[in-house]
């Protein structure tokens, strides 16, 4: 697999740019640290996931960067496996989360009070895709007609992927039949003939390559879903109310943590330690990017596709739940 490195060297002035684009963008004041008002919450819990998408907060905490605003972030490790129904009101679970699109909005859609802090993660060619077998038989996309496929979640963003890939063969999702299994179990599934192909986002999918001998049968962040919006932030309405300090200096740190992150060497530095990630599969795996603006035509992409799809029975406007609070006076 051929490694594909980011080197950029960024300067003062870009980077106070894209932090004022991404602050803009979420309806927040775009000034720097100083002037800003105190975050009512400094040890604020934030529900992380241990995927590439989040490797920028972490990023963020080493470099100081989340302390340059005044906060002293406190990680809550959720689930990977399956839905999330995170509580993220007052004395819930976490008060800001971080989870694909695709479980923000099912929440969203469930009745959550929710609203959108920013972007994280974007897939690229060769970042999410089915694999199978080295052996296996498939040779095209038309072929996985009644065959099973495994998937982290029945109802996530494998599933959404997966059946535009399954529409733009031609192919309907009622052909296929979807297996739930954690990320960790996808590969031997696939390895011991389980499943015929998983679908699998990074480092999950380098690392089937390297531990189980899977090979790329198709890459699902193509056509319809090339440059996907894959995950982002979120927290309750209410905190944000109640907390505009916090939210903005979240937001903030999060835009200079997404355009360091432009520095692949720096995001490669932190994955070993904090998403158990090899320095192997560091250096060979396929990575998307990390907008460090957030644009609410981008998410709204994915909640049409889930429309499309009947994930959901209602639209949902993206730009009506972007993060909105007062500038500091």
């Amino acid at each position: 697999m051929k490694t594909v490195r980011q080197t950029n060297t960024l300067s003062r002035r870009t980077l106070l740019a894209g932090m004022g684009a991404f602050a803009v963008s979420a309806c927040t004041d775009s000034s720097p640290t100083s002037g800003n008002a105190t975050p009512e919450v400094r040890d604020i819990r934030l529900g992380v996931l241990k995927v590439t998408d989040t490797a920028p907060l972490f990023v963020a905490q080493r470099e100081g960067i989340f302390a340059k605003y005044g906060l002293e972030p406190k990680f809550v490790e959720m689930e990977l496996t399956g839905d999330q129904r995170p509580n993220l009101e007052t004395g819930g679970q976490a008060d800001v989360t971080f989870d694909s699109w695709v479980t923000i909005f099912l929440n969203i859609a469930d009745g959550a009070d929710w609203v959108v802090l920013g972007e994280a993660y974007q897939a690229a060619p060769r970042t999410t895709g089915l694999v199978t077998a080295q052996r296996s038989r498939l040779r095209s996309v038309t072929e996985l007609v009644n065959q099973p496929i495994g998937v982290n979640n029945k109802a996530g963003l494998g599933v959404l992927m997966t059946n535009s890939l399954l529409r733009t063969n031609g192919m309907q999702p009622a052909q296929v039949r979807y297996v739930e299994k954690s990320f960790d179990s996808l590969a031997d599934a696939v390895a011991g003939g389980e499943v015929s192909a998983a679908w699998m986002v990074e480092p999950y999918l380098t690392r089937s390559q390297l531990d189980k001998g899977c090979v790329l049968f198709a890459d699902t962040a193509v056509g319809p879903t090339a440059d996907f919006p894959q995950s982002g932030y979120a927290c309750a309405r209410s905190f944000a109310r109640k907390n505009p300090n916090t939210v903005r200096a979240f937001q903030q740190a999060l835009a200079e943590a997404q355009l360091r992150a432009l520095d692949r060497s720096l995001v490669e530095s932190v994955l070993p330690e904090y998403i158990s990630v090899s320095k192997n599969v560091a250096q060979l795996m396929n990575m998307g990017s990390y907008p460090s603006t957030t644009l609410p035509i981008r998410p709204q992409r994915v909640a049409d596709l889930m429309l499309e799809q009947q994930f959901m029975s209602s639209r949902i406007d993206v730009n009506s739940r972007m993060a909105s609070v007062n500038p500091p006076s």
